[in-house]
C-alpha cells in the first residue's frame, strides 16, 4: 500500500465514522460536529486528512460548514422517523393564554432584544430601493384616487405572476390585496367558515393564526408535524376520518415557527387525501421567498393545485418591509367578490400610496436583487445563531436548523420550562417566544422560539449567553 493510499484510507474511515455517529443519533441534525482541530487530536491525523474527511460529509450532504461557526449537522430523509410525533389533540373552544398581551409589549418596546420578533432586521431591509419606488408612486396620478376595493390591479397583476405554477395559473381577478397576511387569514377563515366548524391545524402554530380561530369561534383539531418535513399525512387522513374538519390550516414552507419544509412529493400527496376527503386548504405562504440556499424556489401548494382547493394568503412583511403592511389573499373569484363587497362596506378601499410602491417596487430588478442578497445573509446568520445556541445552552439543547426563513426553534434538555425562561429573560429586557403559545393544548413547554434575522453583534451574543445561563440555572 502506497502512503497516498493509507491517506485515502484515512480520510475515508474518519468520514464513514462521523457518518455511524451521526445516523446513530449521537449528532443529531442542528448539532454541531467538532472542529477540525479536535478531530486532529481525537484520530491522531494531520489538518489536510481532516478537510478531506469534511469534505466526504459536506459532499454526501450530512454537514454544512460556515466560516467562524463551524460544522452543523443537516437533516436528512432517512432520519426523519426517529422524531417521535405527538397525537392529534382536539380542542373544541380554542383560545390564546392571556402572556400573549404581555409579550406583545415586550416586542414592541425598543428596550429589548427582540429574539420574540418574527420580523428582520431593518439592516437587510431595502430602504433605497423603496424610497424609489415609494417617490415614483407619489408621482402617480393613481395616488388621488381610491383604489380598486380588492386593490391596485398592477400590484395583482406582479402578484399572480409570481405565485403561479404549472398546475396553476393565477389571474389578478383572484387576488386580494389586505393589511398584512393576518388580515388576509381572518378574511380566508371568515368566508369559509361558520362558528363551531372544526378546522385542521398543523402542530406547532403561529399563535396569531390561534387568535383568528379564537375570534371566529371554530374548533380546531391540532395535527402533529415533523421539525424538518412539517405535516404528518397519517395523522392527517387520521383526523379527517374521526373528525371531518371543513379545513386545514398549514405553512408548509419554512413554517413558524419550526421553519419545517414540506417536500414536493409530500406536498402533492398533502393535496390528493384533500381533494378525495373535500377538505380546503388554508396554505400561509409568508417564508416562501427565503430559501437560503440556490435554485428554484420550492413549490407552494398553490402553485401545485390544479383543482383549485388551496386559498394562499402571504405578505412582504417579512422579505421586503413590515412597514408596508401589503398583504394578500389569492382564491377563487367567487370568494374575492365576497371581501370585495366586506370591503367596501368598511373601508371602501386601502390606501394607495404603499400599494404603488410595492409594486414599483416588486417590477423592478431591485426586488430580485435584494432577495438574493437576503437569502445568502441570512443562511450564515442563522448557523452562526445555532452555534452559538448549542454553545452556550445547557448539554442536550438541540436546534432544528431550517433551509429558509430565519426562525429557529429551540428544544430544551427534558425537565426546563421554557415559560420560565421567558418570564427571567423578560427580566434582563430580552424577548423571545415559549413554545406553549404555539399550541392550543399547551405542548412545547420545552421549546422555545427565536428570531435569527437580528444582526450578530456584542449585545447580541452577549443576550444569548445571558439566556444560556438563566436556562442551565433553571
Amino acid at each position: 500500500m502506497t502512503s497516498t493510499d493509507r491517506i485515502l484510507t484515512k480520510y475515508s474511515k474518519i468520514a464513514d465514522s462521523l457518518i455511524g455517529r451521526i445516523e446513530s443519533g449521537e449528532f443529531p441534525p442542528g448539532s454541531k460536529l467538532p472542529s477540525l482541530r479536535k478531530i486532529c487530536l481525537f484520530e491522531e491525523c494531520n489538518l489536510s486528512t481532516a478537510v478531506e474527511a469534511f469534505g466526504i460529509l459536506q459532499e454526501r450532504g450530512f454537514i454544512s460548514g460556515r466560516e467562524r461557526s463551524g460544522y452543523f449537522v443537516l437533516p436528512r430523509p432517512e432520519l426523519f422517523h426517529k422524531y417521535k410525533l405527538e397525537k392529534p389533540v382536539r380542542v373544541p373552544n380554542p383560545s390564546v393564554p392571556e402572556e400573549v398581551s404581555s409579550l406583545m409589549s415586550e416586542l414592541a418596546d425598543p428596550g429589548f432584544i427582540p429574539f420574540g420578533a418574527a420580523v428582520p432586521d431593518p439592516q437587510f431591509l431595502p430602504f433605497s430601493s423603496l424610497q424609489k419606488s415609494y417617490k415614483k408612486s407619489l408621482k402617480d396620478t393613481q395616488v388621488y384616487k381610491y383604489s380598486d376595493a380588492a386593490g391596485i390591479l398592477e400590484l395583482r397583476k406582479k402578484i399572480a405572476i409570481r405565485a403561479s405554477g404549472k398546475e396553476r395559473r393565477i389571474r389578478p381577478e383572484e387576488v386580494f390585496i389586505t393589511l398584512g397576511c393576518s388580515e388576509a387569514a381572518y378574511l380566508a377563515l371568515s368566508l369559509n367558515t361558520k362558528p363551531g366548524d372544526k378546522v385542521a391545524v398543523e402542530s406547532p402554530l403561529h399563535f396569531v393564526l390561534y387568535q383568528i380561530l379564537s375570534e371566529l369561534k371554530l374548533k380546531a383539531v391540532e395535527i402533529p408535524t415533523d421539525p424538518y418535513t412539517g405535516l404528518d399525512l397519517r395523522s392527517y387522513v387520521s383526523v379527517i376520518k374521526k373528525e371531518s374538519p371543513k379545513f386545514l390550516i398549514t405553512i408548509p414552507t419554512f413554517s413558524n415557527p419550526t421553519g419545517s419544509l414540506m417536500p414536493p412529493d409530500s406536498k402533492k400527496e398533502l393535496l390528493k387525501i384533500s381533494s378525495k376527503f373535500g377538505v380546503k386548504i388554508l396554505e400561509d405562504d409568508i417564508y416562501g421567498d427565503l430559501q437560503h440556499h440556490g435554485g428554484l424556489r420550492p413549490p407552494s401548494l398553490l402553485s401545485l393545485d390544479g383543482e383549485g382547493i388551496v386559498t394562499q394568503v402571504s405578505s412582504l412583511s417579512k422579505s421586503v418591509s413590515p412597514g408596508l403592511r401589503i398583504g394578500w389573499m389569492i382564491s377563487e373569484r367567487s370568494k374575492i367578490e365576497n371581501a370585495r363587497k366586506t370591503r367596501l362596506a368598511e373601508a371602501i378601499s386601502l390606501p394607495t400610496v404603499p400599494q404603488l410602491a410595492a409594486s414599483y417596487f416588486m417590477s423592478s430588478l431591485a426586488h430580485e436583487r435584494h432577495l438574493r442578497e437576503f437569502r445568502r445573509r441570512l443562511s450564515g446568520l442563522v448557523l452562526s445563531y445555532a452555534d452559538s445556541f448549542l454553545e452556550y445552552f445547557p448539554k442536550g439543547t438541540l436546534v432544528v436548523i431550517p433551509k429558509g426563513g430565519f426562525l429557529l426553534w429551540v428544544e430544551l434538555p427534558k425537565g426546563k420550562d421554557s415559560r420560565v425562561l421567558r418570564f427571567q429573560a423578560a427580566k434582563k429586557k430580552i424577548s423571545l417566544v415559549p413554545g406553549n403559545l404555539f399550541s392550543l393544548s399547551g405542548k412545547y413547554v420545552n421549546n422555545f422560539r427565536i428570531n435569527a434575522g437580528v444582526l450578530m453583534s456584542p449585545k447580541v451574543i452577549s443576550a444569548i449567553q445571558t439566556l444560556g445561563k438563566i436556562a442551565k440555572e433553571i
